[in-house]
Protein backbone atom coordinates (compact mmCIF):
# COMPACT_ATOMS: atom_id res chain seq x y z
CA UNK A 1 0.00 0.00 0.00
CA UNK A 2 1.65 3.67 -0.79
CA UNK A 3 2.03 5.92 1.59
CA UNK A 4 2.59 9.58 1.42
CA UNK A 5 4.59 12.21 3.09
CA UNK A 6 4.88 16.13 2.74
CA UNK A 7 8.40 17.65 2.46
CA UNK A 8 9.45 20.62 2.05
CA UNK A 9 6.81 20.93 -0.55
CA UNK A 10 7.52 17.80 -1.80
CA UNK A 11 4.81 14.72 -1.95
CA UNK A 12 7.18 11.76 -1.33
CA UNK A 13 5.51 8.44 -2.33
CA UNK A 14 7.11 5.52 -0.40
CA UNK A 15 5.79 1.80 -1.38
CA UNK A 16 6.57 -1.83 -0.90
CA UNK A 17 7.86 -3.47 -3.79
CA UNK A 18 7.54 -7.62 -4.59
CA UNK A 19 10.88 -7.93 -2.48
CA UNK A 20 9.72 -6.36 0.64
CA UNK A 21 11.98 -3.73 0.39
CA UNK A 22 10.69 -0.09 -0.04
CA UNK A 23 10.53 2.35 -2.63
CA UNK A 24 10.30 6.11 -2.29
CA UNK A 25 9.94 8.59 -5.12
CA UNK A 26 8.97 12.39 -5.23
CA UNK A 27 9.13 14.99 -8.73
CA UNK A 28 10.59 18.70 -8.37
CA UNK A 29 9.41 21.04 -10.68
CA UNK A 30 11.40 22.93 -13.27
CA UNK A 31 11.51 26.03 -14.32
CA UNK A 32 10.80 25.15 -17.98
CA UNK A 33 8.11 26.21 -20.41
CA UNK A 34 4.96 23.26 -20.67
CA UNK A 35 5.29 21.09 -23.54
CA UNK A 36 2.44 20.10 -25.38
CA UNK A 37 -0.18 20.59 -22.01
CA UNK A 38 1.90 17.30 -20.27
CA UNK A 39 2.13 18.59 -16.72
CA UNK A 40 5.00 15.92 -16.76
CA UNK A 41 7.34 17.46 -18.77
CA UNK A 42 8.50 19.73 -16.37
CA UNK A 43 9.58 17.92 -13.80
CA UNK A 44 12.47 16.28 -12.49
CA UNK A 45 11.64 12.33 -10.63
CA UNK A 46 13.83 11.62 -7.67
CA UNK A 47 13.62 8.49 -6.88
CA UNK A 48 15.68 5.73 -4.38
CA UNK A 49 18.35 3.70 -6.39
CA UNK A 50 17.74 0.45 -4.50
CA UNK A 51 15.26 -0.92 -2.02
CA UNK A 52 15.15 0.20 1.62
CA UNK A 53 14.58 -2.05 4.71
CA UNK A 54 11.92 0.28 6.16
CA UNK A 55 9.94 3.10 5.04
CA UNK A 56 11.09 5.70 6.93
CA UNK A 57 14.76 5.02 5.40
CA UNK A 58 13.48 5.64 1.84
CA UNK A 59 11.79 8.36 2.96
CA UNK A 60 15.09 9.73 4.58
CA UNK A 61 17.21 9.19 1.40
CA UNK A 62 14.56 11.31 -1.00
CA UNK A 63 15.06 13.99 2.19
CA UNK A 64 18.52 14.10 2.25
CA UNK A 65 18.69 14.31 -1.65
CA UNK A 66 16.09 17.39 -1.66
CA UNK A 67 17.89 18.96 0.89
CA UNK A 68 21.27 18.83 -0.98
CA UNK A 69 20.75 17.50 -4.60
CA UNK A 70 24.25 18.22 -5.82
CA UNK A 71 25.73 15.61 -3.04
CA UNK A 72 26.42 12.19 -4.19
CA UNK A 73 24.42 9.28 -2.17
Amino acid sequence: MDQYELYKGFRIRVYEDWSGLWLAETKRSLRRRPVAGIPDADSEYITTPSGHPTPEAAVDFIKQVIDDPGAKK
